[in-house]
């Protein structure tokens, strides 16, 4: 049993504890503190309509040349496990980042069942371009590379095969990509180009979609033991390799990369360097 003392006790442990925590999240992005001399993060809320996002920013002290703007989507588990190695290594490697937890995005549309429309996507996606760029003092012209992993991954598919989010493009990055979307409504049938496939179910598929990115560099990081699609399997749905599209192989164990995170980081590595030896032979 809890006495009014003991409970008065913990809510005083509990009340002290918050404000000792107050200055550590102040000034930090998802799990990410700032890392002075390295770079700078924080998280700002991002409302549109009825519904918001926390997005969080990282602004390199020493930024990459050429600069890109990183757009980088978690996977359901949110800043844990490989989003969180992810996102903290691109932040080390001067990136300007914008990210978000992609459970906190599609959570309304999985409580009410409701999908989202393309076009609503679409623009919400601008609007964090935009509003991203804003934040990090960056220029209108600064170019994206839409990052994400698992959930977070289709994002990517997404991003890069919609034609009016294309111009804010420099290249695109998926790790982990599951087979199908599960939050987004398909076109109907009369309206639907032949690159977008559906299951039995109407689920987008992902890799059909990848068609639609057109010229924008585009690598897929797989790991040989995921359960949802091995990379064997990825490499039959994925093609070839070819000057604007590459996937990686990775020998990990599971899904979320265990056993082959250090390669995973590798691969992650090499695919944004491509991105940029792209851009920079333009």
């Amino acid at each position: 049993m809890v006495t009014p003392a003991k409970k008065k006790s913990r809510t005083r442990r509990v009340g002290i504890l918050a404000a000792l925590a107050l200055p550590i999240l102040h000034g930090c992005a998802g799990h990410l503190a700032s890392k002075p001399g390295v770079y700078d993060a924080w998280t700002e809320q991002l409302t549109r309509g009825d519904r918001s996002v926390q997005v969080s920013y990282v602004k390199p002290a020493t930024p990459r040349s050429p600069v890109f703007l990183i757009l980088f989507a978690t996977g359901d588990a949110g800043w844990w496990g490989a989003s969180g190695a992810v996102f903290e290594h691109m932040a080390e490697k001067g990136y300007y980042i914008a990210a978000y937890n992609a459970r906190e995005v599609v959570a309304p549309a999985k409580k009410s069942g409701n999908l989202v429309e393309i076009p609503a996507a679409a623009d919400a996606v601008d609007a964090m371009i935009v509003q991203a760029r804003r934040a990090l003092g960056l220029p209108e012209t600064t170019p994206v590379i839409v990052t994400g992993f698992s959930r977070g991954a289709n994002l990517v598919v997404f991003t890069a095969g919609v034609a009016s989010l294309q111009h804010h493009l420099g290249g695109a990055v998926a790790i982990a990509l599951t087979r199908e979307t599960d939050f987004l409504r398909a076109p109907a049938p009369a309206e639907r180009p032949p690159s977008v496939k559906v299951d039995d179910k109407g689920r987008i598929q992902t890799y059909p979609a990848i068609e639609r990115a057109g010229p924008i560099p585009f690598a897929v990081i797989q790991s040989k033991g995921d359960k949802y699609v091995p990379a064997e399997e990825s490499r039959r749905l994925f093609g070839p390799d070819t000057p604007t599209r590459r996937l990686y192989e990775v020998d990990a164990r599971n899904h979320g990369f265990s056993g082959g995170q250090d390669e995973l980081i590798r691969d992650l590595d090499d695919a944004l360097t491509w991105i940029e030896s792209t851009a920079k032979a333009e």
